[in-house]
């Protein structure tokens, strides 16, 4: 006879049973009953009960079944109504920049009620920085000013004499105070740079605060670097922030020898707890063009690769973003003017050519209908030039897809990388209808339309641009409405999809681009023990409710990496 012992094993997670006959073996680590157990494959099968030992899982069947794995230090978790799935993978997240929002002024202009005035002066009376310090952070949103152009005043009436620098939610802008204009240099003469712009009022031609895209560089370079300590503190951070939402696996885009050294320097520590596919790109997480040098980055790409890192992959911007005009449309803007790839055609035929050649992913950033078909004629291009092969190429945000491209990413074997929380009329929405007109904005991210086509989707969040939380992304992309209202108008007439389809984007298909299918993104014997529990089943509960799920348990190769307290 087993002799039982019950005792509380996880908060919300109800019981752990802990079996003990002098005469038995000793048994697999964890067993999970009586499920809710989601296996995420393309069967969209389900399980009652699973096992998992030394980080691997080694039974997925019944509850019969997986009694016969018991031994005397094998915990039983009880599911109940909980539900058990692979863990969340997110095909684009700079989880660093995330992490650094501890060490700067972050505003929550989106999320929060409080106006980003308030949240810069609450912030200012906070500062602890000597004379001459710069400040940093960032998180305001265009909608939040007209045209989307805050202005130098406003940081100097909160910040006084000090330099300042804010990036916007998107990653696009930065507002600067008039002391950083001062420092940096950027007068009524200074040129715009290219793929950049400085605003400027339209009468005198000074600068009035705002950099957009390429010229952002002229400002990042005056910044003060964060020491090594706050630099690993921060993408430690980071990391755990995407565990708690039930992320394992994620690619970071954008990344230089600085932060690859990071990476490798958790993962060497035993810190790091996801595994992680590194976009790399010589200028950071900027937009622009890269040249010669990212095959110097590449060249020294071995030192970085890990048991849980994987440097195989390249990121590269072909456009900036729709809401500024700074993306490169098929159609003008209403205004009647465009904005310039961000490299000619030729030059970008080629670069994919190499890269393609050398084995690795490229990682491509494109918005704009006319990047987006750029993108794919180099991608075509390639694979007339090279041949078939599986480096998994995808284009990342997709904001507007031209119909005649659509078939074209199954065609060249290129995954659709969305971001589905942006799949609804957020307050961005007056921006985007004033720069291409309503028509077009309902075409905006056609995800079913791309499924439809035969694409690879894959999801995404693009934090810290938006919310980590890839349960707000699946329920947006179900819904296509706004996930914190419950309510309010559709984006995109029958292009939402269902929920196996978006659990897929977040698990299987990501673990694919990100090559650990073989490892990840099912539940299968054999796969690696990265799972979650959900407070709740998905399929059994609203669709409205999707968001409010919560994780409580995250798990990878077996080990606890985040519990719900």
């Amino acid at each position: 006879m087993y002799r039982l012992t019950i005792f509380i094993l996880i908060p919300y997670l109800l019981v752990s049973i802990s079996a003990c006959n002098s005469s038995s073996k000793q048994g697999v680590d964890t067993i999970f009953i009586n499920g809710g157990i989601y296996n995420s494959d393309e069967s969209h099968s389900w399980s009652e009960a699973a096992g998992i030992d030394d980080g691997v899982i080694v039974m997925v069947g019944s509850n019969d079944e997986v009694m016969g794995l018991i031994g005397t230090s094998t915990n039983i978790i009880d599911l109940k109504d909980k539900m058990l799935m692979p863990s969340f993978h997110d095909g684009h997240a700079h989880v660093e920049y995330g992490g650094r929002d501890k060490f700067g002024c972050r505003i929550n202009a989106r999320s929060s009620s409080i106006s980003t005035r308030q949240q810069l002066n609450e912030c200012a009376s906070n500062l602890n920085l000597e004379k001459g310090e710069w400040v940093t952070g960032g998180g305001w949103e265009l909608f939040d000013f007209p045209d989307g152009n805050p202005s130098s005043k406003i940081l100097d009436e909160i910040f006084g004499d000090r330099p300042v620098l804010l990036s916007d939610a998107f990653g696009h802008n930065a507002w600067l105070s008039s002391k950083a204009l001062e420092i940096i240099g950027i007068s009524s003469d200074t040129p715009d740079p290219l793929n950049g712009t400085i605003v400027r009022d339209p009468i005198t031609n000074k600068a009035t605060g705002v950099l957009r895209d390429s010229a952002m560089n002229l400002a990042y370079q005056w910044l003060p670097e964060l020491t090594v300590d706050q630099q690993y503190e921060a993408l430690l951070l980071g990391i755990k922030e995407a565990n708690k939402f039930g992320i394992t696996a994620f690619i970071e885009p954008g990344v230089n020898h600085r932060l690859a050294k990071l990476y490798k320097s958790l993962e060497d520590n035993g810190d790091l707890t996801a595994r992680v596919m590194l976009a790399l790109s010589p200028i950071d997480s900027l937009p622009g063009s890269v040249g010669p040098e990212i095959y110097d980055l590449l060249a020294g790409r071995e030192q970085y690769r890990g048991k849980y890192i994987n440097p195989d992959s390249v990121k590269i911007y072909i456009d900036g973003v729709i809401e500024t005009r700074t993306s490169t449309m098929l159609e003008p803007y209403s205004d009647g003017g465009n904005f310039p790839p961000f490299y000619n055609q030729e030059e970008l035929e080629v670069l994919f050519k190499h890269l393609d050649e050398m084995k690795v992913q490229i990682h491509t950033h494109a918005i704009g209908d006319r990047a987006i078909r750029n993108a794919l004629d180099a991608f075509e291009y390639a694979l007339l030039e090279n041949g078939p092969n599986k480096n998994r190429h995808l284009i990342v945000h997709l904001q507007i897809v031209d119909s005649a491209d659509r078939p074209r990413f199954k065609e060249l074997n290129v995954a659709a990388n969305f971001q589905c929380l942006w799949c609804y009329p957020d307050p961005y929405i007056e921006f985007a209808e004033d720069a291409v007109g309503k028509k077009r904005v309902q075409e905006f991210y056609p995800v079913q339309s791309l499924q439809k086509a035969g694409a690879l989707l894959v999801g995404g969040s693009d934090w810290n641009v938006t919310s980590l939380n890839p349960l707000e992304a699946i329920e947006t992309a179900v819904r296509r409405q706004d996930p914190y209202t419950k309510a309010g108008p559709i984006l995109g007439q029958n292009e939402e999809i269902d929920l196996h389809t978006a659990l897929g984007m977040y698990t299987r298909n990501a673990a694919y681009v990100m090559r650990l299918e073989d490892k990840t993104g099912t539940i299968a014997v054999g796969k690696r023990a990265d799972l979650i529990v959900l407070d709740r089943n998905l399929f059994e509960i609203p669709v409205t409710e999707i968001s409010d799920t919560k994780v409580l348990l995250t798990l990878m190769d077996g080990k606890n990496v985040f519990a719900l307290q």
